[in-house]
This record gives C-alpha cells, structure tokens and sequence, in this order.
C-alpha cells in the first residue's frame, strides 16, 4: 500500500540538485519505490490468491502492449536507448514497467469502490497543492528555483503537462461527486475544483483544452444516453451546451483587451503554425513503412528524425530541429513500435471502452460512473494527439487504468457475476501458502541491488555532474574537474548529459581564451573525450552527441593539434546520421575555413544553402566566404542582403557581423536598408570596437547618409583613442572620415590604442562569423543615441 500511494506522489517530487530534476528526480523517485515495494506484493500475492492479477479484458491488454513494446526494444536500432531511455525523458522499457508493476499492485489490491474512493480524494489533495504551487509562480516565478514564464506548469515545470494532469484530477472530482458525497464535502470539491480549473487555465495549453471539451463531450453523451431519467439527460447536455457556448462567448471576444490581456487569450488563439508538428509527423509515418512491424525502437524517434532531416525545419529556428518525439502518441506508436505496438495501444481503448460497457449493463457500476469511465480516457487520448506522455500523464492514465480494471469487475460493488457458474466454496477455499521469509530476503535483496546499480548509481552521478556544474559556474575549475572526474567513475546508464555538460563547460573557456589559465586543462580535455568515446561506442548513431563532441575537438585543435583529424571524422559521422542537416554543415565549413581549406568550407556552405534556400543563415555562410575568401563582391553582397530578407531571416548577432551587411548594402547601393539598420537593429546589437563603428559610419557616408554617419562618430566621440583621429572632421577642416584618418595617421592616442584604418573590414569568413553557437558575444559596446 506504501507502493501505491506513495506512486501519486511522483509528480510532486522535486529535487534541483540533479540534471533535468521535473522528471529525472520523479522517475527515480518512483524506481526506488516500486523497487522496494513490488517485492512485497509479488509475496503478497504467492501466499494469497485473492490478491493475485485478475485476467480482465484490460489487463490481458495491457500485457498484450507491453509484450509490443519489448518487441520493439529487442528489434530497435540502439537497443541500450529502448530500454533505458534518457535523462531528459526517461520513457525506456525499464521505466515503463515500473508503471506496469504499480499497475498489478493497484489493480489488485485496491478493489472495492471505498478502497477506491479513499485513494481517490487523496489524489485530488494532492492535485489541489499542485495546483497552488503552479497559481504560487504567477506571482513568484522563481518559486522552484528556475524561472517560470508567463505559462506555468508548477512542480511539472512543463505546462503542457500540467494542463494534462488537471483533467484527469477534474474527471476525478467530478466522480466523487456524482457518487454522492455530503454537503460539506461538495464545498471543498468544489472549492478544489476551481483550484485544478485555474491551474488547467494558466497552463494555456491549447491541445489540451481540445482533450478537455471532446472528453467533456463524451461524457455529457454517455451519462445522456445511460441515464433512464429524462430531467438528468436534460441537465447534464444543458450544462455541456452551456460550456460550449461561454467558451463560443470568450473565442467571439478573443481580440478585446479584457481577454487578450488574460491567460484565456492564448485558448482562443488558434493561429499557431503547426508546421513543425506536420513535418515531424511525416517523418514517422516515412520511419514507420520503412520498419513497419516493431519500429525503430521504444525512445529511438530522434535518430529517425535526425536521419529523415527536412531541412525546411530550420527555417522555425534551431529549437525546432531537435525532436525525439513526433509530438503525436499516434505517430510516435506507429514509428517506435511499429504495427504491433500500435494495434495493441488501440487495444488498450478497446478493452477500456468494452469493460466499460459491460460493467454499466451488468449493473456494477451507474451511469454517472461510466459516463466518467468513458469521457476521461477519451480526453487525454485527444490531447495527446498534440503531445506526447511524460511521467505525470504515465501516473494518471496507469491509476486510471487500475481504477477501470477494479471497476468493471462484480466484485467493486460486491455484486455476483451471473454471467458466472456457482462455485463450491468448500472446493475452492484455501487459506494460502506459508511465507517463506528467506524467498521473500532474497527477493528483495536483488531488487535493492538493481535499484541501487540502476537507479541510485544513476541519480548520484547526475547530483555530482551538476554540483561539479556549479562549481564550474563560480569558476572555481578546479573543484569542478574533481567532481566531474568522480561522476565519469559511477557507472550510469546516462552519460551522454555528462558529455554535453563537460563538453560545452570546457569550450567556452576555449572559446574566451581562458582555457590556458585552467592548469589541468589537459586533464580535462582527456576526460571529456573518454566520456565522448565511451558514449558514441554504444550509441553511434545519435546526432547531438556526436556534433558536441565535433564542435568541442574543433574548439581544442589549436591547442592539440591531433583533434583536427578526429574533429572532421566526428563531423562526416553526424552528417551521415543526419545528411541533411544544415548546421552541421555549417559547423564542417567553418572548420574548413580555419584550417585554409576555403574551397571545402564554401562547398559545405552551398550545400547547406541548397537543401533551403528560405533560410537566411545558409545565404549568410556563402555571402561571407565570397566576399572575404574568393573576393566575389556582387555575389557576395547579394548573398548577404538575401539573408536578412528572405522568409526565414538571418538575425545579426552582433556589431562585427553588422560591418559585413553594411559593405554589403554599399555594394549593392541599398540606401534604405543601410539606413534603417543604423537606426533599428544596430541599437539592439552587442559588442563592436570603435573601429566596426567607424567602418559602418563609412559605409554610411558613401551612400550619403550623413546624418547617420554623424550618429554612429557622435556614439563613439568620447573614445581617447579615435577622438583626436576624428577631430578634423569635427572641426570642418576634413570632409569625409578617410580625410580625417588621413590628416592625423601620424597621431599617437594616450591609449596607445592601433588607429582604424581604410582596411579595418574583417578579411576570412572565420573572422565574421560566429564560431561556434555555444558562446556568444555578450559585451557591450558604443551605444547610439538619438
């Protein structure tokens, strides 16, 4: 019993101290405890055959599922990824059957409606302080430590998932009411009623909203239908009617200032492009004709996604291009699972709705109660349509489901099944087996071992990679490469976050030029490519992984000079995994262009371009290396101006990139775009010296846009080091900037400071771009004024 009420605790379980703690730290939570006390039931049940699992139609369905499941894991393309999962979402088989295993304990434990009313107004408690936690980050948004936005999802971080959670926990409510409780009972009902309402409201998921009124639907039908008295049909599709039209109301006054300035706006706001969601959902089903029976493997969609690339992705931005879901419970089934697990996902429907039925015309159950048994499943199969499960959805729908096996049995009511011959209880008695207290030790002796090994292991090592984290942030280095060293030695099933973390940690001190400061940077360097290389032996083909490891050997190979090889084998590699997409070309063609292979870096470069021409970044790359490595001007130029304008824009992403544009709109007499990023977007832009203001005032200056030019030399006038150099165009004696350079070159500035010169352009592409997307320019410089 500990087992099965402590499982609805999962979701409440928050512990910052590991990596991606709203769903490692939960999960874990929920192997440690299912692995502790599962044991007990399986001895339980040995010794007393009441507690056994009763083979009902949902049962036999759900062992139907899982058998899928197993299938796909045996036959998928990285078989350790199937059955552990990641960090970040932790859905492997090991995982899954821990909820199958709290399943079988529920199911067969909790079996009459009072046991089951019991559990359920715990769960609505506990639905009731999740819901305050999550209302608690509208007014406190660091309540849990990390920022909440102007969506909140509480202790789920996500608020997708909270909006799920909620209509389960409303369905719940609307259970025990139905029921029949007391009056004073109905008051804090209902007062937790608007509390999971308002939760569900601020979530402002819009898929779930849809889940929501279909389920609602549902229900309203079926208590219609069910019901034999007329004045309950009335009024139950009186207030459905009801729900519809207020929510018609609020859609119709989507655009008054009342709502647009609410949490309601974005329910009513349907304009969002599904885009996205449509191309990763031709993926799967492409993934799915092409491995049709078991899949690609249970959590393996990222590397069919990463293989099936379309490259049009990019074009939402990079947080668009990395999906291991499909974002559809549908796809995700038919492309993981193959044909087998989605026939049996629908079974799981089948069996409910048929016990359902069965249970209601048997009498075990009234209509109030079917009708929810019906409506609830209903809504989050819809709203998962727009998603994918996650720890919390897992929680409800296996309590759900238990609920819905005990339900649809004779014994929930203690009604007799006719349906059933009379059994002779003389017969049939027993008063089970002896317990054998040595089985049940050694029993419960491997599962404290594999839940250490496989869980606790796991946790500790995720707790030390981000004290060592933390650590690094304070740059205090050298405690963090102890940590780090100590977390690379526990065995875990999750490295690949230790590689990310490591790995980008140690290149931005590369990339600040900070790194030879580090006295064992070498060290650090070597155990980061262990971890890399452990991690790519068992999981070859995962994208990501491979082009951090990539970009982190392309950072070091100035100071080893024998990761340039392994940095371009680990670049061709990810690019195999994912042929068509575009930054990991543009990453190869950087590297290219830094080590003096210009050629190879235009090549990668146009190639990128060519799979989209839409996106502006891929336009920017080749303008770049014309202008400034082949010295193609007009191509060049145009190149750059169609970055910034095409449907998929190129966002500058400082001063130094800003100078390129500028040359470009002089080289392409472009007067109004040159004006209007001086005065728009250049304001906006960190970074730039002295020198890259003055080259764009130039630039100004030669299309005639003095008063522009004037600005940009006003922004910069109080730097010792150009002031004097400037001077003669201040004083009038000069008429351009080149006259005024000219007239003091022989000025020395007490700053000591080189001068701008006519050559102050950036001249390699290197030099203009961005080299890596981990670390950005964050300084400030001249700021305009107007």
């Amino acid at each position: 019993m500990i087992g099965i009420y402590g499982g609805l605790l999962m979701p409440l379980v928050f512990v910052p101290k590991v990596i991606f703690p709203f769903v490692f730290s939960k999960l874990i939570f929920l192997q440690i405890l299912i692995g502790l006390t599962f044991p007990a039931y399986l001895l339980l049940a040995w010794v007393e055959p009441k507690y056994r699992p009763r083979w009902v139609p949902l049962t036999a369905a759900i062992v139907a599922y899982f058998a899928a499941l197993a299938l796909s894991v045996v036959f998928s393309v990285d078989v350790a990824k199937a059955w552990w999962g990641n960090q970040e979402r932790m859905n492997g088989l090991f995982t899954l059957l821990h909820f199958f295993a709290w399943y079988l304990m529920a199911s067969s434990l909790l079996t009459t409606w009072q046991q089951w009313k019991k559990i359920l107004f715990y769960q609505i408690w506990l639905s009731a302080f999740m819901a305050i936690v999550a209302l608690l980050q509208i007014p406190f948004p660091k309540l849990l430590l990390f920022p909440a936005g102007p969506r909140v999802g509480g202790l789920l971080d996500n608020p997708i998932y909270m909006a799920a959670y909620q209509i389960f926990n409303l369905f719940f409510i609307a259970l025990v009411w139905l029921k029949g409780v007391p009056k004073s009972t109905k008051v804090w009902l209902a007062g937790i009623a608007v509390l999971d309402l308002a939760a569900f409201v601020v979530a402002q998921s819009r898929g779930a909203l849809v889940g929501l009124a279909v389920g609602v639907a549902v229900f309203a039908i079926a208590y219609a239908l069910f019901t034999p008295n007329k004045k309950t049909k009335v009024t139950v599709l009186s207030l459905a009617v009801l729900a519809f039209v207020s929510y018609g109301i609020l859609f119709a006054a989507r655009n008054t200032t009342l709502v647009k300035e609410s949490p309601l706006y974005r329910l009513t706001d349907l304009s969002a492009t599904v885009d996205t969601r449509i191309i990763a959902w031709k993926i799967a089903w492409a993934g799915f004709l092409e491995r049709p029976l078991t899949g690609w493997g249970l959590d393996d969609f990222h590397i069919l996604f990463n293989l099936k690339y379309n490259p049009q992705s990019l074009e939402h931005g990079y947080y668009e291009t990395w999906f291991d879901r499909s974002h559809n419970t549908v796809m995700d089934a038919l492309s993981m699972t193959g044909i087998f697990g989605t026939l049996t996902f629908f079974g799981l429907y089948v069996a409910l709705f048929y016990s359902v039925v069965r249970a209601y015309r048997k009498k075990w159950i009234d209509a109030p109660f079917a009708a929810v048994l019906l409506g609830l499943p209903v809504a989050y199969f819809v709203q998962n349509l727009f998603v994918f499960d996650q720890p919390a959805g897992f929680t409800m729908s296996f309590f759900l489901f238990a609920l819905i096996a005990a339900a649809t049995a004779a014994e929930f009511t203690g009604a007799k099944d006719v349906d059933k011959p009379v059994e002779d209880k003389s017969k049939t008695a027993t008063t089970g087996k002896a317990v054998s207290w040595v089985a049940f030790g050694v029993l419960e002796l491997i599962a404290v071992f594999i839940v250490w090994r496989y869980s606790w292991l796991p946790a500790k090592a995720s707790a030390v990679t981000i004290e060592s984290n933390n650590y690094f942030s304070a740059g205090l280095y050298d405690q963090a490469f102890v940590l780090a060293k100590q977390a690379s030695a526990m065995p875990t099933q999750y490295l690949d976050e230790q590689t990310f973390l490591q790995s980008r940690n140690v290149m931005t001190l590369v990339e600040s030029g900070a790194i030879q400061k580090v006295t064992n940077w070498k060290e650090w360097h070597d155990l980061i490519v262990d971890l890399n290389t452990r991690y790519l032996a068992q999981h070859p083909n995962n994208t990501n992984p491979l082009f951090v490891y990539a970009r982190f050997l392309d950072e070091f190979s100035s100071l080893v000079p024998e990761d340039a090889p392994k940095a371009e084998q680990m670049y061709l590699q990810a690019i195999r995994t994912s042929p068509k997409r575009q930054q990991l070309y543009f990453s190869l063609g950087r590297f290219y262009i830094a080590h003096g292979q210009k050629d190879k870096g235009y090549e990668e470069f146009k190639q990128a371009e060519d799979f989209d021409t839409n996106v502006g970044e891929s336009h920017w790359y080749v303008g770049l290396t014309l202008i400034y490595d082949q010295n193609k001007y007009d191509e060049g130029s145009k190149e750059l101006v169609t970055a910034v304008s095409s449907s998929s824009p190129y966002v500058l992403k400082d001063v130094r990139e800003a100078t390129a544009l500028a040359d470009a709109y002089v080289l392409e007499n472009d007067v109004t775009d040159l004006q209007n990023m001086i005065n728009v977007t250049l304001p906006t832009l960190p970074g730039g010296s002295a020198a890259t203001f003055i080259q764009i005032a130039r630039d100004a200056e030669r299309l005639g846009l003095i008063k522009e030019r004037n600005l940009l030399l006003g922004a910069i006038s109080q730097d010792p080091s150009v002031a004097a150099r400037l001077q003669p165009l201040i004083a009038g004696t000069a008429t351009s900037i080149e006259q005024s350079l000219e007239m003091t070159q022989n000025i020395t500035t007490s700053t000591q400071t080189t001068p701008p010169t006519t050559q102050s352009t950036p001249t390699t592409t290197s030099q203009v771009a961005t080299s890596s997307p981990v670390a950005e320019d964050t300084g400030s410089g001249p700021r305009l004024k107007k």
